[in-house]
């Protein structure tokens, strides 16, 4: 058993299931090195915490260096878990694997990335909209394909199976020209604007975009809505958390109350789930 207070993670992410809680994240020794260890822990409280399982068996791993932000979702009467990773002869990119319980044998979907080749993304998430699924990620600040330091959010709708991207992604939000980022990276080397983080969902007929950036006061987040569809145009709403924490999504609890959950703070080692009431 493990108390929240005690679990250090980044990018925490719940599924509500079976009367539980399920808790991913990027968890272990050192998530700016090798990263997570893609334990899923279970709950009945949101305070204490049992390992439930390892869900990828090391073999299925060996050749990625780092290993975040995992996601889990549940899609046509399968688990799909979505993590970032990265490879010396490919980059960085985001992953799926798949398994039919929530236990220890997710296996690769395709192998392949699923974010598009060479791009350098992170933090994929899906979301089905009107039945369709969709995948929205981030090009990261140090690989923008615009190659001018703006990281970004895109959106492309998926393959009916999740196996490919079956159209070209549209950029919805931009780092650079958000109106609110701040420049990071050091002068003389590698700088730009951090969009990443970003989870999806629909409420009153419109579509809400979680998302976080570096601002004057730090880690924080956002939320940008559309209101003409999942590749419509996302307008910044409101900053939802700015006291250096970040990389949240929404989940509704057994009782119907939703939440936003994240990290805080935002450097190691004291990084720790916070769960916030929605604005």
């Amino acid at each position: 058993m493990i108390t929240k207070e005690n679990l250090r993670i980044r990018d925490p992410f719940v599924l509500v299931r079976d009367d539980r809680y399920y808790l991913l994240g990027t968890t272990g020794e050192d998530p700016w090195a090798k990263g997570s260890n893609l334990v899923l822990y279970e709950s009945r409280d949101l305070e204490n915490f049992t390992e439930k399982c390892v869900m990828v068996q090391p073999q299925y791993l060996a050749g990625y260096t780092n290993v975040w932000a995992p996601e889990l979702h549940e899609y046509r009467g399968k688990f799909y878990l979505i993590f970032s990773v990265f490879r010396e002869d490919k980059g960085r990119g985001s992953v799926i694997f798949v398994s039919d319980g929530l236990n220890g044998d997710f296996k690769p979907l395709t192998g392949e990335y699923i974010t598009p080749a060479g791009w350098g993304c992170l933090d994929a998430t899906l979301f089905v909209y009107r039945g369709a699924p969709y995948l929205c990620f981030s090009n990261e600040w140090t690989t923008p394909i615009t190659g001018d330091g703006d990281g970004s959010l895109f959106i492309a709708r998926l393959s009916e199976d999740l196996t490919a991207i079956a159209e070209q992604p549209k950029k919805i939000v931009s780092g650079k020209y958000s109106g609110f980022a701040v420049r990071i990276g050091e002068e003389g080397k590698t700088t730009g604007y951090v969009a990443e983080g970003p989870y999806l969902y629909e409420e009153g007929g419109n579509i809400s975009l979680l998302w976080s950036t570096y601002t004057k006061t730090g880690y924080s987040v956002f939320v940008s809505v559309s209101k003409n569809g999942v590749r419509g145009d996302y307008v910044a709403k409101r900053k939802i958390f700015e006291k250096d924490g970040g990389h949240c999504m929404r989940f509704t609890d057994l009782q119907g109350k939703s939440h936003i959950v994240l990290h805080q703070p935002n450097f190691a080692p004291m990084e720790r789930m916070k769960i916030i009431d929605e604005p």
